[in-house]
């Protein structure tokens, strides 16, 4: 089958991004996004949910999880929002929020929050303040060994090198350690990781965006001892990564769906991609040796582009996904797009 696209949400005059996806034990699909004025949002900045109970092919009206308008000059800004869910059937929310201005420039300002759903998105409690710093936000994972793991990265005070971190707890988000440093990189600019633990040796990969403007290979970490330290980076396939979103599919396989870009310009951002690879090609840490396979899900066809934050979800026959991404193109304001397709399409 051919990748097929919808349209979740395009609400005109608001700008709706970053989205996340997770489908729940109830046999339904949940995505939160954020709706605001502007990219970088000035006027106001909301978080939103969206439900699907027949696979995405339509969608509930929005549920507002949260709202933050300007005030005295001021916005309190959520960021990137993430969704999933825990084992025993709690539903999450967690995003970045910090005040606007002093702005991303202050990451160091940002903390994340959690919100939690016992009743399958129905009702939430929240906004619940963490001590861990930083922004853009990696979905909550849990290890083998049950503790919980968020990344985050942060821009250095005193030089212009971002630094990927990640935060432990081992008391399941009652205590969290001080950020650990997964990734940090001179002219590199490693940030944005999605974490993905693989079975047997339960080997843990950091998925990063690579920030240096010059269309480099997204970089990659590993832990062997649940996160405590990490090894790398080490190159990819994915040449311009930015925002990867690593899971593994019912297979076993590793997907990651990311914003591919080339050098700084106009057309730098313009095609929205998929990687597909092995566990062996996972590990591997030299790129000659990788075997994934990258595969374009869509192409933004507005100038500047602005697309490629992303979520997705195996749907319940474990060879066609969704996908939720956000989206200019030809409309007029970024919206939320959905693509449905077999992993056969790679």
């Amino acid at each position: 089958m051919a990748i097929r696209k919808l349209v979740i949400s395009d609400t005109p005059g608001v700008y709706e991004c970053f989205p996340c996806l997770t489908r729940t034990q109830s046999g339904k699909l949940l995505t939160v996004y954020r709706e605001s004025d502007s990219h970088s949002a000035a006027a106001y900045s909301h978080l939103v949910t969206r439900e699907s109970a027949n696979w995405g092919e339509s969608w509930s009206e929005r549920r507002v999880l949260t709202e933050s308008y300007q005030a005295d000059g001021v916005l309190f800004k959520w960021n990137c929002p993430r969704v999933g869910q825990l084992a025993d059937g709690r539903l999450w929310v967690l995003c970045d929020g910090y005040p606007v201005p002093p702005g991303e420039a202050r990451t160091q300002d940002s903390r994340i929050y959690f919100w939690w759903s016992g009743d399958e998105g129905r009702t939430w409690s929240g906004p619940q303040p963490t001590p861990i710093p930083g922004i853009v936000p990696d979905r909550l994972l849990v290890t083998q060994a049950g503790t919980w793991l968020v990344a985050t990265h942060v821009h250095c005070a005193d030089s212009e090198d971002i630094v990927q971190y990640v935060c432990r707890s081992e008391d399941a988000g009652q205590t969290w350690s001080e950020p650990i440093v997964v990734c940090q990189e001179a002219g590199l600019q490693p940030c944005e990781a999605s974490l993905v633990q693989l079975p047997g040796d339960g080997l843990l990969v950091a998925y990063m965006r690579e920030n240096s403007g010059q269309g480099r290979p997204g970089p990659k970490c590993f832990s062997r001892d649940d996160a405590r330290t990490w090894e790398g980076p080490y190159e990819t396939d994915m040449l311009g990564c930015h925002r990867p979103v690593a899971g593994l599919l019912p297979d076993g396989r590793v997907l990651v769906t990311y914003r591919q870009t080339s050098r700084s310009g106009p057309n730098w951002a313009k095609n929205f991609a998929a990687y597909l690879e092995d566990q062996d090609s996972a590990r591997e840490t030299n790129p000659s040796r990788q075997t994934g396979v990258v595969l374009v899900l869509d192409h933004d066809r507005y100038t500047p582009a602005d697309q490629g934050y992303s979520g997705w979800a195996a749907l319940p026959d474990e060879r066609r996904l969704y996908v939720v991404n956000y989206i200019r193109d030809t409309a007029a304001q970024a919206h939320i797009r959905g693509y449905v397709l077999d992993v056969e399409e790679f």
